[in-house]
């Protein structure tokens, strides 16, 4: 399964993911969050979703998420 299909089915099963990806400082950080949408905007493909730890939505360029 790739990334995008991995965050559609926890997004199904109403299942959480762990994720980590780069932040634009270029560092890394692994989070739990639940899967919300996805988006393009002006052609630059976005995951939404619900971070558990900092209690809030946030959105990942899909291109900067590293594994799942």
């Amino acid at each position: 399964m790739n990334i995008k299909d991995i965050i559609h089915s926890a997004g199904q099963n109403c299942h959480t993911v762990m994720i980590t990806a780069r932040e634009k400082d270029g560092s890394t950080e692994t989070r739990e969050a639940e899967p919300y949408s996805y988006r393009v905007t002006a052609g630059t493909e976005k995951f939404f979703c619900y971070d558990i730890s900092k209690d809030g939505i946030r959105n990942l360029l899909i291109s900067n998420i590293i594994s799942i």
